[in-house]
């Protein structure tokens, strides 16, 4: 079919875009879905979305440890990454207190990676919740990594969602096929 050949269109294949939705209604619970963006990677929508967002002197709060990927972009455009700590010693969770400690009239966002890279931990859905009413406490969008969301093992642990947990909430999930179905790139 020639159709298949050549440029896809930017706002991505019809076909496509409608599963990504489905998907993420049916299976993670998402009510409030307002568009669906296909990119070519988590990576490359991380980008565009933190590009998007903020502008140089803003800061965007991402965990710590982090993907480097969110580091090397804020650096890039000027933007300040502050860091929120893990504690390690409650199995990784975010301390939702020194999130909100670290918030001012510049901050635009709030990164959360669920599960996390380079931890692996799974965060709760107390711990999402209480971050969820964080950012909207404070009218923030939440960047959502979820890369690794198809990659929990343990029969007793089940992966919340967070775009799941407040239809009202400003976020922005991040996800694709690489990691969930070992594709390169």
């Amino acid at each position: 079919n020639h159709r298949k050949c050549g440029y896809a269109p930017s706002e991505g294949v019809p076909e496509a875009v409608d599963a990504i939705a489905k998907d993420a209604h049916d299976r993670q619970h998402i009510e409030n879905i307002i568009g669906v963006y296909p990119g070519n990677g988590a990576s490359e929508c991380i980008d565009l979305a933190i590009t998007a967002l903020a502008n140089p002197g803003e800061n965007i709060l991402m965990p710590c440890p982090t993907y480097p990927q969110y580091a090397t972009i804020t650096s890039r455009l000027s933007i300040e990454a502050r860091y929120y700590k893990l504690d390690e010693t409650n199995n990784w969770q975010p301390d939702v207190k020194h999130i909100q400690s670290l918030i001012d009239e510049k901050t635009r966002a709030i990164v959360v990676i669920n599960p996390n890279n380079p931890t692996g931990c799974l965060y709760s859905a107390d711990v999402l919740k209480n971050i969820v009413d964080v950012a909207k406490q404070h009218h923030l969008l939440i960047l959502n990594d979820e890369i690794y969301e198809r990659l929990v093992f343990d029969d007793q642990t089940k992966h919340v969602s967070l775009a799941s947990l407040d239809p009202d909430a400003s976020v922005i999930t991040f996800n694709g096929l690489s990691k969930a179905y070992l594709g390169p790139g």
